[in-house]
């Protein structure tokens, strides 16, 4: 293939590896990354617990554990030449019952299948030789688990993009491609700016918490309202044209129920909760010929979910930029939380679809005890639990110190929405108005109600934390980061934890990557140059 331009969309890790494999194997070629936000790893990439999945419980010989193997095999003496702290502190996984320690001699037979080394069980005695406050009946032990930092990992990604001659153009949103013989045309503007994530540790984050009274909004002042409120302009939607009637007031209540402002507005809420029959159909179901109820905090006259209006008088400032237009020799799409609207915008299926999990990261600073250092020296996890797919919670030893306590993960009120007081009513009805994850919500609902306390209170999700390392002390728990994950479903409501790429001509978008994805993005910005480049039949080598 003959290439000059290459345009790589997304600077997440996977979209920043990418482009150095483009470099690496054309040095010749002009590489130019484009992402609406300012930042490289400014989403996904840059908010995990830093843990460097090994894929223990990765079906053996999958693709998702060929890609975690690999990935490690090219990280490890990456960060070791880049100066990248990087961490092998062993991870356990502590079993609490019979039921979750037959699943880790399922996990061990997975993991030994796979090669993972050194990995075994332990009973009692042996787990708190490892970490003396780890608290179970069985544990399994991976003891060449590490942690990194993902964010100085993409970054030094970006240095040799930019050393090799590669540039970065932030700031710019791809809005459409034109896909011909041997070259597409992309589409883009000026990116509104982004919503930004909230200072660490400055909000409230459950229902019991002072912090969360302290924030109660004044019902009579519009302007508070419209800060919290409010949906972030965006240029995608799919057209998802069936979809049950859905009323998602209970999600939002079970959030802001204490808020006065929502007391005002959920009429309103309502009212466009029954026109999501077909949420992106651009048809509303109201019928009663005249105009429906005005209540502040939002203009309900839409025709679909792309449009909302603000109240009159309070109209936000939105211009749009004129779309300016490029060429390229070749174009590759990953664009994480936007992937499915980018591939409908191509016109490629909709499927998989994306749904957003917020997932709420918390932390110990090692100055908030006089022992915190030695309350876990490494990972210490639950035990994955296939029937409740976002269940899995860890207590990890940060890369620079203090403990990060996560993931606390519950489905997202928007794609781009760190703030914990607002919500983006297009990306609800997207995800409200998609029968698979109606079909994902219905599979997993008796584990996920087990569940629901701790994905809205912090003290809740501590005590589940606590079941394994009860020396966790709650007093000195803060909110820490926030990211929102890109997972991807299918119309059977089947979670999609695999790589999957397909291409027209001179487009390839990424449509999902595996769990491991942080950890795999060297091998699988590897393995996607390879199909690109060598074709199917080379991607799974």
């Amino acid at each position: 293939m003959s290439i000059s331009r290459v345009a790589v969309v997304g600077a997440g890790i996977v979209g920043v590896a990418l482009a150095r494999e483009i470099t690496s194997r054309f040095p010749d070629a002009e590489v130019t990354v484009f992402d609406k936000a300012e930042r490289v790893a400014a989403h996904q990439s840059g908010h995990t617990s830093g843990v460097v999945d090994p894929a223990l419980a990765a079906q053996p010989g999958s693709p998702e554990a060929k890609l975690a193997h690999r990935g490690v095999e090219l990280l490890v003496p990456f960060v070791s030449e880049r100066g990248i702290p990087y961490r092998e502190c062993g991870q356990l996984l502590v079993a609490q019952n019979t039921d979750e320690a037959d699943r880790l001699e399922e996990i061990l037979a997975r993991a030994e299948a796979n090669s993972i080394p050194g990995v075994r069980l332990l009973d009692r005695k042996e787990m708190r030789e490892i970490e003396p406050n780890a608290r179970g009946v069985l544990a399994l032990y991976a003891p060449h688990t590490a942690v990194t930092d993902f964010t100085a990992l993409t970054e030094a990604l970006a240095s040799d993009v930019s050393a090799a001659g590669g540039t970065f153009r932030f700031g710019t949103e791809v809005t459409g491609f034109d896909v011909m013989s041997n070259e597409v045309r992309l589409r883009m503007r000026t990116a509104a700016p982004e919503q930004s994530e909230p200072p660490v540790g400055t909000e409230g984050s459950d229902g019991d918490s002072a912090s969360g009274a302290d924030r109660d909004i004044d019902s009579g002042s519009d302007g508070e309202i419209d800060d919290q409120v409010h949906e972030a302009p965006r240029t995608y939607r799919g057209d998802n044209t069936t979809g049950p009637v859905i009323d998602f007031r209970d999600e939002l209540r079970s959030r802001f129920g204490s808020q006065d402002w929502f007391n005002q507005v959920e009429d309103t809420i309502g009212s466009l909760s029954e026109r999501f029959s077909n949420p992106a159909s651009g048809r509303s179901r109201h019928s009663g010929g005249g105009e429906p109820r005005h209540t502040g905090a939002g203009d309900p006259r839409r025709t679909g979910v792309d449009e909302y209006r603000e109240p009159a008088g309070r109209e936000r400032d939105r211009t749009v930029s004129p779309e300016d237009t490029e060429v390229f020799d070749l174009v590759i799409v990953c664009a994480g939380l936007q992937a499915d609207r980018l591939a409908a915008a191509a016109g490629f299926d909709e499927g998989p679809r994306i749904v957003p999990f917020t997932s709420d990261y918390y932390a110990i600073d090692d100055r908030a005890t006089d022992d915190s250092a030695e309350v876990v020296r490494g990972i210490i996890g639950a035990v994955p639990d296939p029937s409740s797919p976002f269940s899995e919670r860890s207590v990890v030893r940060g890369i620079r110190g203090g403990l990060v306590l996560g993931p606390n993960t519950i489905v997202s009120l928007g794609r781009e929405r760190y703030d914990k007081h607002g919500f983006d009513l297009g990306d609800m009805g997207s995800t409200v108005g998609f029968k698979g994850f109606w079909k994902f919500a219905a599979q997993t609902a008796k584990t996920a109600a087990r569940g629901a306390k701790s994905a809205v209170s912090t003290s809740a999700f501590v005590e589940e934390i606590r079941k394994f390392v009860p020396a966790i002390d709650a007093s000195a728990v803060r909110a820490d980061s926030r990211g929102i994950r890109a997972q991807a479903i299918d119309a059977e409501g089947t979670l999609v934890d695999e790589l999957r790429v397909t291409t027209r001509g001179r487009l390839t978008m990424v449509r999902s990557l595996p769990k491991s994805g942080a950890t795999s993005a060297l091998a699988t910005a590897e393995r996607i140059a390879n199909q690109v480049f060598d074709g199917p039949a080379d991607a799974d080598d």
